[in-house]
């Protein structure tokens, strides 16, 4: 069942039996306080004909002696009817329209009047009796008091309320319906944006108005559909991150290979000048090289994302003295002028990956035909900034956003022949985020770049304007 007819159907049975239940309470509180009006009468009434009766006893007790005979004319001295017992519990006079079937005599004295109701057919009464002695004479007097106008009120009322409830129903019924169709309505909502999600609309989103549970449902959905559709496009992202990577990896492989093949193949069906087999075997042993080098980088970039590194505190001015050794040939091998100056400071580092960061920054630099290289390192608040800059050709700035993306390459035909395979600059970010730093590459594509790499000190935060 629709939690939609399970709320309608809940409504009306709630109001249906609370309604019958507060009509039923109500004509009852009013019965009640009718009949209690009436016992108050009918007690007053047989007060009053009990001492009438009193009265008779002492002024005329002959004519109790003579029996039933003796009372015919007794009915006009009482204000209501009444029946008298003798003692025996023999009926001596009574001018009472129905006779109750049992009153309780057992011939003694009573120590209270006591209260009967009665009914027959349409007509309800109520009987108070009490035993009276004057003398040595005893009689049980009855009285009765109609309360047939009150019985008869209180069946008017039910019916009466009957009729209402009914009407009641009825109008309420579409009231219901039209607040149930509210409340749902907001969880339908939720249920046709959940359905367009589930096909594939990662943007719906759901209007949100007022403070209640339903308000809070739908925000809490848009938040749950905000996190779906950054995650499906991190997954769509990585995805295709995935399939540019085998394509360039396929790529990288197939130009080189097909060379080789073909000069291989070239050099063991033709017989060639000394020169020629020297120029294949240069070519072949510079493509060689090149797939070397792309199946190590390859090799770093997959150990580094299933390897956890301990990170040290290592000094940084005794870090980069002992690069400077590795960093000089590189930069001599290409003519160009290393510059350092290090601030000391203490930062959490693996020193094998920080080597390999720091020299595969240096060795992009030489790549772009720089004279100099500036390598320099200062504590600005919370952070270390070391900075790489060079005067080569730069990098232009639309490309800096895929810079960090495997294979790939500003000047394809300048990395190849440089045996590069693009992925350097993407060893260097995922060494960076091992780090936990924050890296900044700048450049205006004509004189040169600057890579700025932000370490956090311990206790410190990372400020953005230190990046």
């Amino acid at each position: 069942m629709k939690l939609f007819y399970k709320i309608f159907l809940c409504f009306v049975l709630l109001f249906g039996i609370a309604f019958q239940v507060a009509g039923f309470m109500l004509i009852n509180y009013a019965y009640g306080n009718a009949i209690g009006q009436e016992k108050k009468y009918a007690f007053q009434e047989f007060q009053q004909n009990k001492y009438i009766l009193q009265s008779i006893l002492y002024m005329e007790p002959e004519l109790f002696e003579g029996g039933a005979d003796s009372l015919p004319n007794m009915a006009g001295k009482f204000t209501v009817p009444v029946t008298i017992f003798d003692e025996d519990g023999v009926c001596i006079f009574s001018n009472i329209g129905a006779q109750p079937e049992f009153l309780g005599f057992d011939g003694e004295d009573d120590v209270q009047i006591a209260f009967q109701i009665f009914r027959e057919g349409e007509e309800s009464y109520i009987f108070v009796y009490d035993c009276i002695t004057q003398g040595d004479i005893k009689v049980c007097l009855v009285t009765e008091t109609d309360i047939s106008s009150v019985v008869n009120t209180q069946k008017s009322m039910i019916k009466y309320f009957q009729k209402i409830y009914v009407a009641i129903l009825c109008i309420s019924f579409p009231v219901i319906f039209l607040l149930t169709k509210v409340l749902t309505g907001s969880i339908k909502k939720v249920g046709k944006a959940a359905r367009r999600i589930a096909q594939g609309n990662y943007s719906e989103r759901i209007s949100t108005e007022g403070k209640d549970e339903i308000s809070e449902l739908a925000s809490d959905f848009n938040q749950m559909a905000q996190q779906v559709e950054e995650k499906i496009a991190e997954l769509s992202d990585v995805a295709k991150q995935k399939e540019d990577f085998a394509a360039n990896f396929a790529h990288e492989l197939k130009t080189p290979l097909t060379s080789v093949i073909g000069y291989a193949d070239m050099l063991y069906r033709r017989e060639l000048t000394k020169e020629e087999v020297k120029s294949a075997a240069e070519y072949i042993l510079s493509e060689g090289m090149r797939l070397e080098s792309l199946s190590l980088k390859l090799m770093d970039l997959f150990v580094l994302d299933k390897q956890e590194f301990l990170l040290e505190k290592m000094s940084v001015k005794e870090m980069f003295e002992n690069l400077e050794q590795g960093i000089e040939p590189v930069c001599r091998k290409c003519g160009t002028t290393l510059h350092m100056n290090m601030d000391d400071s203490i930062i959490e580092v693996d020193y094998d990956l920080f080597k390999t960061m720091i020299l595969n920054l240096v060795d992009n630099a030489v790549k772009a035909n720089c004279k100099d290289v500036w390598i320099d390192g200062k504590q600005e608040r919370n952070t270390y900034k070391i900075r790489i800059i060079d005067n080569g050709k730069g990098i232009p700035p639309k490309e800096l956003g895929r810079i960090t993306e495997a294979f790939y390459m500003v000047d394809k035909s300048r990395s190849r022949k440089q045996h590069g395979a693009g992925l350097g600059m993407a060893l260097v970010s995922k060494i960076v985020k091992i780090h936990s730093a924050d890296m900044k590459i700048e450049s205006d594509g004509k004189t040169g770049t600057v890579v700025s790499i932000a370490f956090r000190l311990q206790g410190g935060g990372m400020d953005e304007e230190n990046i």
